[in-house]
């Protein structure tokens, strides 16, 4: 094959690995780990298609050379340290060490398998012919169950990072991670000899298209959903809403002012923190100001709502801050804004009440 033939066979692909070089070059909102893991990525892509093609090229062999074996050992290996790599970059802190050593023992234990088969005739071997055949029936499967059980794997980890997103946002996940692993099933059961990282390249471009639009919608403070969110959801999605929590955080001026802006941010994202981490099932946490908070729930009732409330007014006071709360249920037929102004006034009795209290002691 020439550079030429090359060239054209894999456009689209190499158009994709210098764009995503290119993008995670000028991203702003995406961290130097990130950048560094994708690149990671995007390296390990490219050496398996030249693996792939290489690997493609010793079929035309009359006899067999050694370097057929060892580079289709080296295909089923790199796929499963792709998948790895992706699960360490769709999520904001990834594995910790410890995780990720035991989430690779199945990739330990394969690989030498794969690279010494060739005399094992464990799962494949080749005859002086160059005639590929199958070893231990029933092993030959050990690489694609190994493909298989990190794609589960990635699967489960994001969605559970997710899992308080949108279910727009979910079905966007569920599309970017699925559908790439579809085409490698397909691809398998038409037993297909064909190379997988134009799809690996591809979902990689998704991704990061859904992350930029992530971004859009979030407090790059807090990693909450920003003010613009709020408006889209309350104007969009209303008749969904069952109740709102208004939430006012005290005194972030005074700590602004006394201790330095770097103290008022730490506060806002502990609070943060506490809401993201407490406001229940069916919560949506906002930032819609300074020191302003909503929530807003779809399929809460009262009595939940109210459990929520108070399970984060507990938490806060583990802390060395304080917020107020109001809650509302949109009554049916009830226009949102109306359950919002009294979340409102039911915060602003809090606060009222709190300040009181401060300025009797």
């Amino acid at each position: 094959m020439t550079v030429i033939e090359y060239l054209i066979d894999n456009f689209v692909f190499i158009y994709e690995i210098i764009g995503l070089f290119i993008i995670i070059g000028i991203g702003v909102h995406i961290s130097e780990r990130t950048k560094k893991l994708t690149a990671a990525v995007i390296i390990l892509i490219v050496v398996e298609t030249a693996v792939f093609r290489i690997e493609r090229w010793t079929h035309t062999f009359e006899i067999l050379s050694l370097l057929r074996p060892m580079l289709t050992a080296a295909n089923y290996s790199i796929y499963p340290v792709i998948l790895v790599l992706l699960m360490q970059i769709t999520v904001s802190k990834g594995f910790s060490r410890k995780r990720l050593l035991i989430l690779l023992i199945p990739e330990f234990v394969c690989v030498p398998l794969f690279f010494t088969s060739q005399w094992t005739h464990l799962i494949f071997y080749f005859h002086e012919n160059n005639k590929y055949s199958v070893g231990i029936p029933g092993l030959q499967y050990l690489p694609y169950l190994l493909f298989g059980f990190y794609a589960v794997v990635i699967a489960v980890r994001n969605f559970r990072y997710f899992s308080k997103s949108s279910p727009a946002s979910l079905a966007v996940m569920a599309y970017i991670i699925f559908v790439p692993l579809t085409g490698v099933l397909l691809y398998k059961l038409e037993e297909t000899d064909r190379d997988y990282n134009a799809m690996f390249t591809s979902s990689i471009v998704l991704y990061y298209i859904y992350v930029y639009t992530q971004l859009s919608k979030t407090d790059s403070l807090t990693s909450l959903l920003n003010r613009q969110s709020y408006y889209k959801e309350t104007a969009s999605n209303s008749r969904a809403i069952t109740g709102v929590v208004s939430v006012d955080m005290n005194d972030l001026k005074y700590l602004n002012d006394n201790f330095g802006h770097e103290a008022g941010d730490k506060a806002l994202q502990t609070v943060s923190e506490v809401l993201r981490s407490f406001c229940g099932q069916g919560g949506r946490v906002y930032r819609v100001g300074g020191d302003e908070f909503m929530i807003l729930y779809t399929g809460a009732d009262e009595a939940d709502i109210a459990a929520y409330v108070s399970v984060m007014r507990e938490k806060m006071e583990e802390t060395e801050y304080m917020c107020a709360f109001g809650y509302a249920m949109r009554k049916p037929g009830e226009n949102i804004a109306d359950a919002i102004r009294l979340s409102d006034g039911m915060m602003y009795e809090d606060k009222a009440r709190m300040k009181a209290g401060r300025t009797h002691k």
